[in-house]
């Protein structure tokens, strides 16, 4: 009673008192609040879907998440033009993630997601690639549960100059492929947005697509100035320290940078937009439209970045907009899970659920902790070890593990991926489809381990590769962690052992490799601080091992693979 009455105070003082009597939503969905799987795909790195499994969507689930919302690059990952064909690898890992929320009983939302840098642009002829890919969707999908759900595509942005121009453009695009879905698909529901970024005030002036198995979604992360303070891909970058709500005594001096120019407007303007009555009038309008137009209303991405915001004040924020959009019969997703606006304690992917969850900020979006979930372990060493080897990546990356591949394709339209061939029995193995000199395939480990047992041992790291590759060089490397044992920043040195043509592994056919530890030899070090490579000198050890790197020195044009990476 204590901590809610000095919430209350707190908001009193700070001139935000939730609004009484707002108006609400008319149609009301079958779900509520939900959160985002960002990193699930999206972006130019699909590798990272294999640190998601069912128990990521269990464990949302038992917060009392109703619906997540799966971020993917459909145009990035397809074939390209003129077909823009959907690999089998993508399908499989959506129909599981559909299987799984059917299971749940959990809503699940396909996204066809963009580039949403602060200077990226929406492609002028994206009508072309919308109507070649989501056939695709519909048709895969129309027989599925009534949980699943399309949004057509995220946040468009054209940036043309001509923003009523653009929202034109988009909002006939969008009715164009809404039609196109319903030839094949008139049972699910599906997400339509509106331009600049799915903003608010753009969502007033979409057309009535006389369609009534819509939701109009919008996004939230207003004040952008508190949310985004601090943010590498935005002009906020400039500004860190801001409170929320706006207090004169806490807030920082304008910044000296030339590149803040920009931000003027937004500094001089805070107090303002960071109160009550400017928050919430954006929300009542889209309110009134929606039940105008007869139709649900949701937003689908809202949240604060933990980087630099206060984290009291972040959890404060969470929790008036909870109250907000409830109040009003918003459906809310936020974003994200496990990312600089996820739900743990920090964004280092390492996190671990429960013990890691930010419980505070989980009572702020309206959710519960699950009772009696015992801590999970981790330590990379217990979990992995099965049969009598640790896995590194087998039919997928071992839990407390994460797959960082520094890879730049040489042809279009070609990513790391994960996959299944005929002859793979059904093993997923990684699939790198070609790559520039010295280009890596990282698996790193959430924290630093000793190996030194497994030298003692005579243990050997086992894997299996397949290649055509003419001149095939793979270096393999273990990789310690100097600057968390010795305070020494910038090395990293290697224990290495080097294969070429010469060894036969480039016959097309797949070849499993054993390497005994302790032959591997020291192979030095790059110093990425002074961008200069040191030879080996004696320094690397066993006993603080974080990384374990493929690296193929000579580059690849022709597809390596490689599968069932143990130590045993």
């Amino acid at each position: 009673m204590k901590k809610i009455f000095s919430i209350f105070i707190f908001l009193l003082c700070a001139g935000t008192v939730f609004a009484a009597n707002p108006p609400r939503v008319n149609k009301t969905l079958p779900f509520h609040k939900g959160i985002n799987f960002t990193l699930w795909l999206d972006g130019n790195e699909p590798h990272r879907v294999a640190n998601f499994g069912r128990q990521d969507f269990e464990d949302i689930r038992s917060l009392g998440v109703d619906c997540t919302r799966l971020y993917i690059r459909f145009e990035e990952y397809s074939s390209g033009e003129p077909d823009y064909i959907i690999p089998d690898w993508l399908w499989k890992n959506i129909d599981d993630a559909v299987a799984w929320c059917t299971e749940l009983k959990m809503y699940m939302i396909i996204d066809f997601h963009n580039d949403c840098d602060g200077d990226s642009k929406t492609r002028p002829d994206v009508e072309k690639i919308l109507t070649k890919i989501w056939p695709q969707i519909a048709n895969r999908y129309k027989d599925s549960s009534e949980y699943i759900i399309y949004e057509i595509m995220n946040e468009p942005h054209f940036r043309s100059g001509n923003l009523e121009a653009d929202i034109s453009k988009w909002n006939k695009i969008q009715g164009k492929i809404l039609k196109l879905i319903r030839t094949i698909d008139t049972k699910h529901t599906v997400i339509v947005g509106a331009e600049s970024w799915n903003s608010v005030t753009a969502l007033l002036k979409l057309p009535d697509y006389k369609d009534y198995n819509i939701i109009y979604n919008f996004h939230d992360y207003t004040p952008m100035l508190f949310s985004h303070q601090g943010a590498s891909w935005t002009i906020f970058k400039y500004l860190t320290g801001v409170p929320f709500p706006y207090d004169k005594n806490k807030m920082p001096p304008f910044p000296k940078d030339p590149g803040a120019k920009d931000l003027r407007w937004d500094y001089d303007n805070y107090e303002r937009d960071s109160s009550e009555n400017v928050l919430c009038k954006p929300l009542d309008e889209a309110v009134k439209f929606a039940n105008k137009r007869g139709v649900a209303l949701m937003c689908n991405e809202w949240g604060v970045s933990m980087q630099y915001a206060d984290n009291a004040e972040r959890i404060n924020w969470y929790r008036m907009k909870a109250k907000w959009m409830d109040d009003r019969n918003i459906v809310r997703m936020s974003h994200d899970y496990k990312d600089l606006f996820g739900i743990f304690n920090s964004p280092s992917h390492f996190e671990t659920f429960p013990q890691d969850v930010n419980v505070e900020l989980i009572e702020a979006m309206g959710y519960k902790m699950p009772q009696g979930v015992k801590p999970r372990s981790k330590n990379w060493m217990e979990t992995s070890y099965k049969n009598g080897e640790y896995v590194i990546y087998k039919d997928g990356v071992s839990k407390n593990t994460l797959c960082n591949p520094w890879l730049k394709c040489v042809r279009k339209n070609e990513f790391t991926s994960f996959g299944n061939k005929p002859d793979d029995n059904g093993g997923l193995y990684i699939s790198v489809p070609s790559a520039e000199k010295y280009n890596a395939f990282m698996f790193e480990f959430n924290k630093s381990y000793d190996f030194t047992p497994f030298v003692n041992k005579n243990l050997c790291l086992e894997f299996e590769v397949k290649t055509t590759q003419k001149n095939f060089r793979l270096d393999v490397y273990f990789m310690d962690n100097l600057e968390a044992s010795m305070g020494k920043k910038g090395f990293e040195w290697r224990a290495t052992k080097s294969f070429t043509s010469r060894d036969g592994l480039n016959d097309g056919k797949w070849h499993k490799v054993r390497i005994l530890l302790k032959d591997m030899k020291d192979g030095g070090a790059w110093n990425d601080l002074e961008k200069k490579w040191y030879n080996g000198e004696g320094l690397f050890n066993w006993n603080r091992i974080h990384k374990l790197a493929f690296d193929f020195i000579d580059g690849l044009t022709e597809e390596c693979c490689i599968r069932n990476i143990v130590v045993k």
